[in-house]
């Protein structure tokens, strides 16, 4: 709107109107202020239509759309205000009526840790006390570092746009699948100085995404908790010996564990970990499907080519990476049936979950 059409105070009196409207803290106020503004006599709106009466023939077509416009914005946040208000007193009448002052005040509801990151949280306090840290990265991704640092192959099923999140206008990013890119990041930056350090182990929880369908088991985001250690001399019995304990730490003292020979590009050998049904003991139940295990998370040592894509010599230094989606284990230990319910953020179940006090 051209308001240099109009006096100056009119232009001066809507700068103003839209502080005056929300000011207006009752609706005894608010009559006043639309009767300033549209009202039928000395308002702002009338002054308008005498200056429209006294101008010049070609302005006045010009002028009467912007003394329209003004006065159908005015009238509509009036009007928008007063329903504001009008609700307000009704609901402070409501409350008057069923207030008790004699009833203490209601207590606020208290937040607490969503139950998947108490659950990451609780597996970092477990391997804290074997000396790992928590190290992060970018949920965007390269492919180098999401693929071609993992050892997985070009062709392999995963790199497909069926599977894996891909930014269109961004060649070569996406979104990451897993929290393994995390484990190339670190290997990459250590390596220079691998030798003063004596290895590393960590831990990388965090978001991960792909193409997977939303059902009960299923969901295009979820988390992950992945581990690795790095050092001279690594083997297999390390890692059983560090994942045995890690399950029992998890699961308590009197779990179970064995491990099954598996294959995964970015480990060689591999192997997947099963825990004995924590809810059946073994006797076969819907959460363990009969089996009485329960698969917990995969792992393996760490393969030579991935340590030659970060810079670190394979014949000098070895070691083991796992990892474990934090969904299934938190099914598994609450029997939530549906992996939607800890997205939905229904009070009722994060209660039922303790993530309400």
């Amino acid at each position: 709107m051209d308001l240099t059409l109009l006096p100056p105070e009119i232009a001066e009196a809507h700068q103003r109107f839209a502080c005056s409207v929300a000011a207006s803290a009752d609706l005894d106020s608010l009559m006043r202020l639309k009767g300033e503004f549209t009202g039928r006599e000395a308002s702002h709106a009338s002054r308008m239509m005498d200056v429209l009466k006294t101008a010049p023939k070609e302005q006045k077509r010009e002028l009467g759309a912007v003394i329209n416009a003004l006065k159908n914005e005015w009238e509509e946040a009036l009007k928008n205000r007063q329903i504001e208000l009008e609700a307000a007193k009704k609901s402070a009448a409501s409350l008057a009526t069923s207030w008790d002052p004699d009833l203490p005040p209601p207590l606020p509801v208290h937040g607490a840790i969503h139950p998947l990151n108490r659950l990451m949280d609780r597996l970092v306090d477990v391997f804290r006390p074997l000396g790992y840290h928590v190290e992060e990265g970018p949920e965007t991704e390269t492919e180098a570092n999401n693929f071609d640092g993992l050892n997985i192959p070009e062709d392999h099923p995963a790199r497909g746009s069926a599977d894996t999140f891909y930014f269109s206008a961004h060649a070569g990013k996406l979104l990451r699948t897993h929290t393994s890119p995390v484990q190339v990041r670190v290997l990459q930056r250590i390596a220079p100085d691998i030798e003063k350090l004596g290895g590393i182990r960590f831990l990388a929880p965090g978001r991960v995404y792909r193409k997977d369908e939303i059902d009960p088991t299923h969901s295009p985001m979820f988390h992950q908790v992945e581990g690795m250690l790095v050092g001279h001399g690594i083997g297999m019995h390390h890692l059983k010996g560090t994942l045995s304990y890690a399950m029992k730490a998890l699961f308590g003292p009197a779990a179970d564990v064995r491990f099954r020979p598996s294959y995964f590009p970015f480990v060689e050998p591999g192997c997947e970990v099963d825990v004995r049904c924590p809810l059946c003991g073994g006797s076969g139940c819907r959460v363990c499907k009969g089996s009485g295990w329960v698969e917990i998370l995969g792992a393996g040592l760490v393969h030579p080519n991935v340590l030659k894509f970060a810079g670190i010599d394979p014949t000098v230094w070895s070691g083991f990476a796992f990892g474990m989606g934090v969904e299934r284990t938190a099914m598994m230990v609450s029997q939530t049936p549906d992996l939607r319910l800890f997205f939905e953020n229904d009070q009722r179940f994060l209660k039922a979950m303790g993530g309400l006090d």
